[in-house]
């Protein structure tokens, strides 16, 4: 009984062969909007102006490509709490994140941003941006845009703070 449910479940709620088809792995239904907010990013990247630093050009990227977020907010919340719920799903999440940020770290390449930089902005950028939107999530009381910026504006400050204090150098 057990391993006809999910088919069970599923064509009860009016899904179809087609369904199944598009998502052979029945997880990756959680992930479907990836491919589409990476290559949203590297383009972003890519069209950015001329002339900004590595971190205005990311937060340039995220801020053209938060609308993604914010269409697709009703899923969002849900989806968020069944990843945080499973750990196999958080692993995948992880990957995908991994894949994610290494393609904006190789869209800064292509903008001339050196490799180790290029790296690390990428890396510490997909994390401000993942702060913003679980801020958002858990604050809908002000948009995407907000808490992108006030995560980045705290990641200034942050940068500044330890660069100030660092006496032992």
């Amino acid at each position: 009984m057990h391993a006809t449910l999910p088919l069970t479940s599923a064509t009860g709620a009016g899904l179809n062969d087609t369904f199944f088809r598009h998502f052979p792995d029945k997880r990756e239904v959680l992930f479907d909007g990836e491919s589409h907010l990476r290559a949203s990013l590297i383009q972003a990247v890519a069209e950015a102006p001329d002339g900004l630093q590595p971190l205005d050009l990311l937060l340039h990227a995220f801020r053209k490509v938060e609308h993604i977020l914010e269409d697709n907010r009703p899923f969002a919340e849900p989806r968020l709490r069944v990843i945080a719920a499973t750990p196999a799903l958080r692993e995948r999440d992880l990957a995908k994140a991994a894949a994610i940020t290494e393609a904006v770290a190789e869209a800064l390449r292509q903008r001339g941003v050196t490799d180790r930089l290029a790296g690390l902005t990428a890396h510490i950028g997909w994390a401000a941006f993942h702060h913003a939107a679980q801020a958002w999530i858990d604050d809908p009381s002000q948009r995407l845009d907000a808490h992108l910026l006030q995560a980045f504006d705290d990641l200034r400050a942050l940068c500044l703070t330890t660069l100030a204090g660092d006496h032992g150098r």
